[in-house]
């Protein structure tokens, strides 16, 4: 019977692995469709964030209650600790980023992208693209197992916070309507905090990255 419940407690800890894998690569799929949504006012990129989100709203639930049976019943040690503790941490990370995907891309049925102008519309598909960027790098150390990505992931920040302040500043200068204004600073600030929850991510996968037990 020990034998059993060993077999099964694994088979449950591969299930949470893929599931947060999972959840990652929803994330990722949603700030991709939020980015068409926004820049190029798509009404279905917007209903794909939606559907994104409420899924990984349904695979925080079912992760939150497995993982604390886990802890609960198994007494985990070690490695096995450290990950079951890591995943509680990083799944409300996906899901406040999934949640922010969510406010970005209601925002492209408003058809806001259409009254951007270069210099504006370059530095948000920019923006887009270094928080995609830092969410892949996240899912591959997270999938990898790999140490030594909060460091990257840090610097990667830095820029995102460097290209938020052009596009502050840019906003500032009253090239948009004040409608399109408020939300496109609103854009700016939930896009910004794309990047801090990649980098909690990756802090919560170097405790436990090269685990051998």
């Amino acid at each position: 019977m020990g034998d059993e419940l060993r077999t099964e407690y694994h088979r449950q800890l591969e299930e949470i692995d893929t599931a947060l894998a999972r959840m990652i690569v929803l994330v990722e799929e949603a700030i991709a469709a939020a980015s068409t949504a926004v820049l190029s006012s798509d009404d279905e990129a917007a209903d794909v964030v939606a559907q994104r989100r409420a899924e990984i709203s349904q695979l925080h639930s079912f992760l939150e209650t497995l993982v604390v049976s886990q802890l609960v019943l198994q007494a985990p040690v070690a490695g096995e600790l450290r990950f079951l503790i890591a995943v509680l941490r990083i799944v409300p990370e996906v899901e406040l980023t999934a949640a922010l995907a969510g406010d970005i891309g209601r925002r492209g049925s408003m058809h806001i992208g259409n009254e951007l102008p270069a210099r504006v519309r370059g530095l948000v598909s920019e923006l887009f693209v270094r928080v995609q960027e830092m969410w892949r790098v996240a899912a591959e150390a997270y999938h990898d197992r790999t140490s030594g990505v909060l460091g990257r992931l840090q610097a990667d920040d830095e820029e995102v916070d460097e290209l938020h302040a052009s596009l502050m500043a840019e906003l500032a200068s009253g090239v948009l309507r004040a409608p399109v204004l408020v939300e496109m600073a609103l854009v700016a600030r939930f896009l910004e905090r794309l990047g801090v929850h990649a980098v909690e991510v990756g802090r919560w996968v170097e405790t436990f990255s090269g685990d051998e037990d």
